[in-house]
């Protein structure tokens, strides 16, 4: 099941609206005189628990940035699941301020340049700017740093080369891009790592259940799985429109970890060689075929030159994946996953929401943060 959780959304209105921010500034032409725009600030709105979401209203436009799904919250181990239900948060905020509320697009168009070019995306109703997806997943108890490690040994797409974080309890693909960033994390080292800004103002009920929800999440192995889609990804795939953009839109964009989490669960660690295995998962379909692949992965694990030829090259790293086993990626004796990937060692398992946890509400308290 897929969480929301970072969403940042705007809306432009056909009708003059109040300035909403912190501060701003007014700009003026100097030879007339004459106010030209309105730049604020965006404001800050903090709810329970160190949580917060920024507004900012420029006269013509809303901008509401922040997570829905963590706001007047502890935490977001599970969120909201449809777009739906975050717009209703912030819906409920922009009504307290006395400003008109987020609505679905029904349609959209483009803006012409004065070169006759399209210069701009524009809609009838809310445009995304950001959009978070989430969802958990449980590896046991102990095992996060031996499934993460091994995880970053692999590439996913084009280019995008893992990065393991000091702490071996991250990994991420593509940070810093302005498409599409990837990451998959230990859920209850990030709980730890926020506890004290968090549980600040915290009551005692508040403590109790926060260091529950940690002990279960140590007790699964919990793992995150996150995904960041960024402004010019979904204008680029025409995902942007509030209405017109459903959750399953997202479904083929949300696979690429899932399928090398799924080459872990079909590696068999028994002591046979990797021909064998080539053979038994019908990889390949004879001895030869399976003896010349197995003579590249050794050549790969031993650090010598493949000298193979593009389409070679290709077809044995195709055959390897299917093992768990990416040549692509520089042999790293510390990430290689051949010993962890039994069903017997590692068990992935999706996670049911326990009856105890307590869901995230679409109307939110929130105040001002001075």
């Amino acid at each position: 099941m897929w969480f929301i959780d970072k969403l940042n959304v705007q809306q432009e209105y056909d009708f003059r609206l109040p300035i909403v921010g912190e501060h701003g500034v007014l700009r003026y032409d100097l030879a007339t005189g004459e106010a030209i725009s309105d730049s604020p600030k965006s404001l800050k709105l903090e709810g329970s628990y160190s949580s917060m979401i920024t507004i900012r209203s420029n006269g013509s436009k809303i901008s509401i940035q922040g997570n829905p799904s963590r706001f007047n919250r502890t935490e977001n181990v599970f969120g909201f699941t449809s777009f739906d239900d975050c717009v209703a948060v912030y819906n409920s905020i922009l009504l307290r301020l006395d400003l008109p509320v987020l609505t679905k697009a029904t349609s959209f168009d483009y803006l012409q340049g004065e070169d006759g070019t399209r210069a701009k995306l524009v809609s009838d109703g809310a445009m995304f700017d950001h959009i978070d997806f989430t969802r958990n997943f449980s590896v046991g108890k102990g095992a996060e740093r031996a499934f993460i490690k091994a995880l970053s040994g692999h590439r996913i797409g084009k280019g995008q080369e893992p990065y393991l974080y000091p702490n071996g309890m991250t990994v991420d693909w593509y940070k810093g891009s302005d498409l599409h960033y990837k990451k998959v994390y230990c859920k209850s080292c990030d709980l730890i790592k926020h506890q004290k800004k968090r549980l600040k103002k915290a009551d005692d009920d508040q403590f109790e259940y926060y260091r529950k929800l940690i002990n279960w999440c140590n007790d699964l192995g919990l793992l995150r799985e996150e995904h960041s889609f960024k402004q010019t990804f979904l204008r680029r795939k025409k995902l942007c429109f509030y209405g017109l953009t459903k959750e399953s839109d997202f479904s083929e964009f949300l696979r690429d970890v899932e399928g090398v989490i799924k080459r872990f669960t079909v590696m068999n660690t028994q002591y046979e060689s990797v021909s064998d295995q080539l053979l038994s998962n019908n990889v390949v379909k004879s001895q030869q075929a399976a003896n010349a692949t197995q003579c590249v992965y050794l050549k790969w694990l031993h650090g010598d030159d493949l000298n193979l030829g593009r389409s070679q090259y290709y077809e044995h790293r195709r055959r390897l994946l299917s093992l768990g086993v990416d040549i692509s990626m520089p042999r790293d004796i510390t990430k290689m996953p051949l010993s962890i990937r039994s069903n017997d060692l590692i068990d992935i398992k999706s996670v049911a929401i326990p009856d105890w946890y307590r869901l995230p509400l679409t109307a939110p308290r929130l105040s001002l943060v001075a």
